[in-house]
């Protein structure tokens, strides 16, 4: 979600520049103010609040405005864009990926100003940007007149259906993996299930809503509700946007969460963590079929002392642990050993995908997992060619760790005796964050594990060198923690 975020020496000031159709009737080209803190939470926290009353005061200034507003001047791409806006605006703030790691310390130290935020979001701008894409949807369809330029319906919705005639080419357009158009799929599935079969231009809200209503009464998830929901919104925004029904009936539908961060991924504590590293395959070099050999071993290892997200880990090929020289800050040249984490196919037609563009990066290798024997693993591997964990295999979707994900979940209730469902694999992330942030500037940590920036200025440049990197991945430490290492192999890595 935007912030409109700015620091000037330090301080924190919110900027936002006044839309083009409501200047007049707001009465200024901006607002830009300081938010008063040097704190970049807190700054975070206010800016929303902040952005929250400003698309109040957008919309109902576009609402007195409507009435004279030539319609020729209200296009589809334009109505796409404020809706995708909207949507943002709705979500729920603590399921939003976009939330920086600031703003979610800040926000568990003041659970008022997150209630407030919260609250605020729902009842102001989820409710202000509803009535205002129902008023568009209006204006478009009622209004439109073909020699101006408008859009109007053409009634193409009739016998057009989610799962068999607007799935297709929306995956197609959009570039979706396989995996996406089968989860979303599967709602349209869900939701003909419960509601009833009908053509896309049948939907209306009230059809949304019941569904909405059934899913609750089966027990399912707010998460998952709200992750259906999500799909299925998509889907309708899509038929609209391409003139197959007169507006989106799932916009602006959510479910609320009482309690938003009960379901939160937590950290592994001192004690979970010396629970799994002296698990049987630390203690006794166990390595069960569904591990996948020395991944059993590694993966849990290498994520906490990296905090990079699994399928990160489980894709890397031998290619990208690469040794480096690079200059000091007094123009030294030293050298080390780096993961690349990246996007890309090898020469070996070996693809590797990431989750977004800010992701791609390069982790030093931590003294600990040298001396555990990490790079002497990697040399031992048959196929200099090939993946880290050979033994890993992609699912139909092409994940190579989603089957050893599911072994995983298993075996640290089963075997290691953690039994809060909200700690999994992606624990140990949360786990480098809490230990990394006493240790290591945030704009570095965030660099490491992959975040995207928290303001404007952080796309400028290509941010922190591999010197600046490596010596402060060397002062990342788990204290108390002892990890058996395992049998070395003969075979030691060296420089290329």
């Amino acid at each position: 979600m935007q912030t409109y975020l700015q620091r000037r020496q330090a301080t924190y000031y919110y900027r936002r520049v006044v839309p083009l159709d409501v200047r007049k009737e707001i009465g200024r080209e901006h607002w830009t103010f300081s938010l008063g803190t040097k704190d970049a939470g807190e700054a975070n926290a206010k800016a929303r609040l902040q952005a929250v009353e400003h698309d109040r005061l957008i919309a109902k200034a576009r609402a007195a405005v409507a009435p004279v507003q030539p319609v020729a001047s209200i296009s589809r791409e334009e109505w796409e864009f404020q809706e995708e806006q909207a949507e943002l605006a709705c979500a729920d703030l603590y399921e939003q990926d976009m939330q920086s790691e600031e703003l979610d310390d800040f926000l568990a130290a003041n659970p008022a100003m997150a209630s407030r935020i919260e609250a605020e979001q729902r009842e102001q701008i989820g409710l202000a940007l509803v009535e205002e894409q129902n008023r568009r949807a209006s204006l478009i369809q009622n209004q439109a007149v073909d020699q101006a330029g408008a859009i109007k319906p053409k009634g193409k919705g009739k016998g057009v259906y989610l799962d068999t005639d607007i799935l297709d080419p929306w995956a197609a357009e959009r570039g979706v993996v396989p995996k996406g158009k089968d989860t979303h799929k599967a709602v349209a599935k869900w939701f003909y299930e419960r509601v009833g079969r009908m053509s896309v231009e049948q939907i209306e809200r009230s059809h949304v809503l019941a569904f909405k209503n059934k899913l609750v009464e089966e027990g399912q998830s707010v998460a998952n509700i709200n992750q259906k929901l999500s799909r299925l919104r998509t889907l309708l925004g899509w038929a609209f946007a391409n003139e197959y029904t007169d507006g989106n009936a799932a916009f602006g539908i959510n479910l609320k969460q009482a309690d938003g961060r009960k379901n939160k991924r937590l950290p592994f504590s001192i004690t979970d963590l010396q629970t799994i590293f002296s698990s049987p395959i630390y203690s006794t070099g166990e390595r069960p079929k569904n591990g996948r050999g020395e991944a059993a071993y590694w993966l849990p290892v290498v994520a906490l002392y990296t905090g990079a997200r699994l399928e990160e880990l489980g894709q890397l090929r031998i290619s990208d642990v690469q040794h480096i020289e690079y200059p000091d800050d007094d123009g030294e040249m030293r050298a080390g050993w780096f993961l690349h984490i990246i996007e890309n196919t090898d020469e070996e037609g070996q693809d590797n995908k990431l989750k977004n563009s800010s992701s791609e990066r390069m982790v030093p290798v931590h003294p600990d997992l040298e001396e555990l024997g990490f790079l002497a693993y990697v040399a031992g591997l048959e196929d200099q060619k090939g993946r880290v964990f050979p033994e890993l295999k992609p699912n139909i979707y092409g994940r190579l760790t989603a089957k050893w994900g599911e072994w995983f979940g298993p075996y640290i209730r089963n075997d290691c005796g953690i039994t809060d469902k909200r700690k999994v694999f992606h624990s140990f992330r949360h786990t480098f964050k809490d230990y990394a942030r006493k240790r290591i500037p945030a704009e570095i940590q965030r660099q490491l594990m992959g975040h995207a920036g928290k303001d404007t200025a952080d796309d400028y440049g290509e941010g922190y060198d591999l010197h600046s990197l490596s010596t402060a991945m060397a002062r990342y430490k788990v204290p108390g923690l002892t990890i058996p290492a395992p049998p070395k192999p003969a075979t030691q890595m060296q420089p290329k």
